[in-house]
């Protein structure tokens, strides 16, 4: 046995948390910090009580977007499917993206922004991070719908509201159980940006709650969605961002949108080992269901990867 000065300098080092953020600036991590706030309030032992991050980097608060009209703000900026040959904007850039709840709304804006952005899930988004987001719907697909109104109660508490006629169902635990997962979901949205986040709904009766809320404590800024805040959220990207990006979707298995990638940085040897992987993949998930859909798929991506010299990745194709 050591002697007490050996044990006294084996001792493990204090832990600190770090709270100070280089990544993003003060508004993203104000807006962040009111979701953690709420999680406190509503969920306290489901998640650790540390001090808020801080930052030194001055940025403008998130912006909420207004469409005139009541126009589909994803048409607004990027147009109607059909209608972009003669537009002469780019759409978003390599270090932009949409982030939506489910594959089911990515699949819809796709069919209205063809090309012209990167779409993720917020499941998708896990380890990467982009100069701006573009929020989605996150309310309006929201299952909690309307009880989002439980927020009020907490408002309330806080002389928050500027109306003592505010309906608000009583909040139970029990009752509202999956808020305490949206509020995650909803931080972890807000954190992937580093400069830039619009917040765009299009369900007003299920977003307006967390909205006041935010409004009342200036954490967002409303823009309406008109031609000159079009122009300045797009950004263009080279080729070499392009292909950046597409390297780190294809590292984590997002095949669809790394092909994308490629195609606008002009690689078509990485679109087409994008395009083949992610039919090898496909083909491979669906094997022990569906072997005629399988084997179509398997087929298709040896196909490809005969035709761009990768061999050997045709013949693992044969045996998957």
């Amino acid at each position: 046995m050591g002697n007490a000065k050996d044990i006294d300098q084996s001792r493990i080092s204090d832990i600190y948390h770090l709270n100070q953020n280089f990544r993003t600036h003060a508004g993203v991590l104000n807006l962040s910090q009111s979701v953690i706030e709420l999680l406190h309030i509503f969920f306290p032992h489901h998640i650790d009580n540390l001090s808020p991050e801080t930052s030194l980097i001055y940025g403008a608060a998130p912006i909420w977007l207004e469409s005139a009209n009541d126009d589909n703000a994803i048409i607004t900026i990027f147009g109607k499917s059909g209608e972009k040959a003669g537009r002469s904007t780019s759409g978003f850039g390599a270090e932009q993206v949409i982030l939506v709840r489910d594959d089911s709304v990515r699949k819809e804006i796709a069919e209205h922004i063809e090309k012209q952005a990167l779409v993720l899930t917020i499941a998708e988004r896990k380890g990467l991070e982009f100069q701006d987001v573009l929020l989605y719907n996150f309310f309006g697909t929201s299952p909690l719908k309307s009880q989002w109104r439980v927020v009020y109660g907490y408002m309330k508490e806080q002389n928050l509201l500027d109306s003592n006629d505010v309906k608000f169902p009583k909040f139970s635990k029990a009752k509202h159980q999956i808020l305490c997962s949206e509020l995650k979901q909803l931080y972890v949205a807000i954190t992937r940006t580093r400069q830039r986040l619009w917040i765009c709904e299009n369900m007003d009766e299920f977003s307006k709650p967390m909205f006041d809320y935010w409004k009342k404590l200036c954490l967002v800024q409303v823009r309406e969605l008109d031609e000159s805040l079009v122009e300045a959220m797009q950004v263009m990207s080279g080729n070499e961002e392009w292909c950046s990006r597409g390297i780190k979707l294809l590292d984590q298995g997002n095949y669809e949108m790394a092909t994308l990638c490629f195609e606008r940085a002009g690689d078509s040897f990485l679109e087409q080992l994008a395009k083949a992987a992610g039919l090898r993949a496909s083909g491979v998930h669906v094997l022990g269901s569906n072997t005629e859909l399988a084997s179509v798929a398997l087929v298709e991506a040896a196909g490809i990867y005969e035709s761009i010299g990768k061999a050997d990745l045709a013949a693992k194709c044969s045996w998957s």
